[in-house]
C-alpha cells in the first residue's frame, strides 16, 4: 500500500527517548519520507523523555548516498547535505560529519533535507522510466535505442539514461512512494504526484516485458513457455555485486513460473535466494545445460566474457534475451542464437 511502517526507527527513537539526555544531539540518516523527522522521530523522543526538541536536545536529518561496493568513498568523498530542527542543530551535526566528510557540506532545514533525498531519487528513476518507455517505442518502431542515445547524449547538456529489465535496489522502488506520503501527510492539501508514480508503473513494467520477449522467442523457436527450461542470468539488481534488494530478477522469475516455465537461476555473486524455494546455480555450465532460454537480468562482467558457441551447444535450445545490451545483435545471431533485446530486438509474433 505504499506506507511506510518506521518499525525499527519507531522503536529506536523511543529507547532514544528513554535514554537520552540534555545538550544530545540526535541525527537521523534513514531514508523517510518528507516530514518524518520532526513528525515520528521528534514526538517520540519528546514523549519518552520529557525533553524538548530544539531546546534540551538537538535534531538533524543527514542521508546517505551509498551503493553496495562504493561505501566508504561516497560516505567520505560525495557532498553532504544536513537539515536541522534548528540552525544550531545543522551546525553541531556539519561539526560531527566534517571529520569525516573531505566533501562540501551543506545546511538547511530538517524538511527540505528530507526532501532533497526523496526527490533525488525520484528524479533517477523518473530518467529511468523515460528511457525505458522510448526502449519500447524503439522495439515497436524497429529502432536500436542505443544508437539513439549515442546520438543525443553527444550534446553536452543531455544525458539519457540506459534501458534495462528493471529497476532495483533498496531506495528508488521505495523512494517515490516516501516522496508521495510525506506529502499527503503532511502537506498543506494533497493531491496526487502523477509523474512520479507513473514513471514507478513504467520501471516495475520492464520484468514483465522481459518476460514478453522471452515468450515471444520460444514461440519463435516453436515452442510454449509451459514446455520450457529459462535460465536467468543475474540474481542480484546491480552488476559486479551481491545485494538482491527488490531485485527484478525476483518479478521475473514469478512471472515465468506463473506461464508454467521452469527456471534455473545463475549468479557468481549471490548466494542464496531470499525470494521462494530456489537455490542459486554458481555454477556456469550446470545453469545453461538443457536450457531453451538464456534471460540476461544483471550486467555481471562474467556474462560479457560468457563463450556463446561452447553455451549454444550445451543448450536444448540457443535463445538468449538480452536485458542489459550486454551482446551484439549480429554477433549473437551469426552464432545460431534466437535474440531479442531491450530496446533493440522486439517481439516479433503477434
Amino acid at each position: 500500500n505504499h506506507i511506510p511502517q518506521y518499525q525499527s526507527l519507531k522503536q529506536v527513537s523511543e529507547q532514544i527517548g528513554q535514554r537520552i539526555q540534555k545538550g544530545s544531539l540526535v541525527v537521523v540518516e534513514s531514508t523517510v519520507a518528507p516530514g518524518t523527522t520532526q513528525h515520528v522521530v521528534q514526538k517520540i523522543i519528546e514523549e519518552h523523555s520529557g525533553l524538548k526538541g530544539g531546546e534540551d536536545f538537538d535534531l538533524a536529518f543527514a542521508y546517505e548516498r551509498v551503493m553496495p561496493g562504493k561505501l566508504i568513498n561516497n560516505i567520505v568523498n560525495l557532498p553532504r547535505i544536513v537539515g536541522g530542527i534548528t540552525p544550531e542543530g545543522a551546525k553541531r551535526a556539519v561539526e560531527i560529519y566534517s571529520k569525516i566528510v573531505k566533501a562540501n557540506l551543506h545546511t538547511t532545514d530538517v524538511l527540505t533535507a528530507e526532501l532533497s533525498k526523496t526527490s533525488e531519487n525520484s528524479h533517477r528513476d523518473v530518467n529511468i522510466a523515460f528511457v525505458n518507455e522510448m526502449a519500447l517505442v524503439c522495439e515497436s518502431l524497429g529502432v536500436n535505442i542505443y544508437e539513439i542515445i549515442d546520438l543525443i547524449n553527444e550534446l553536452p547538456s543531455r544525458n539519457l539514461h540506459i534501458p534495462g529489465a528493471g529497476v532495483g535496489g533498496h531506495c528508488l522502488p521505495k523512494d517515490t512512494w516516501l516522496l508521495r506520503f510525506g506529502l499527503n501527510e503532511y502537506g498543506s492539501h494533497k493531491m496526487e504526484p502523477r509523474f512520479i508514480a507513473l514513471a514507478r508503473e513504467i520501471n516495475n513494467h520492464m520484468p514483465t516485458h522481459m518476460a514478453l520477449l522471452i515468450e515471444d522467442a520460444l514461440i519463435s523457436q516453436g515452442l510454449a513457455i509451459h514446455d520450457a527450461n529459462v535460465t536467468v542470468l543475474g540474481a542480484a539488481y546491480l552488476e559486479n555485486a551481491d545485494d538482491t534488494r527488490n531485485t527484478p530478477s525476483a518479478t521475473l522469475v514469478k512471472i515465468l513460473e506463473s506461464k508454467g516455465a521452469t527456471v534455473t537461476i545463475h549468479d557468481p555473486h549471490v548466494r542464496e535466494w531470499e525470494f521462494g524455494a530456489h537455490e542459486i546455480e554458481s555454477d556456469l555450465t550446470k545453469a545453461v545445460t538443457d536450457a531453451d532460454c538464456l534471460a540476461l537480468v544483471t550486467k555481471h562482467r562474467e556474462y560479457s566474457q560468457m563463450d556463446l558457441e561452447s553455451i549454444k551447444g550445451l543448450m536444448r535450445t540457443p535463445i538468449l534475451v538480452d536485458g542489459r545490451n550486454v551482446y551484439n545483435e549480429d554477433d549473437v545471431t551469426s552464432k545460431g542464437f534466437e535474440y531479442r533485446a531491450i530496446g533493440k530486438a522486439g517481439v516479433l509474433n503477434d
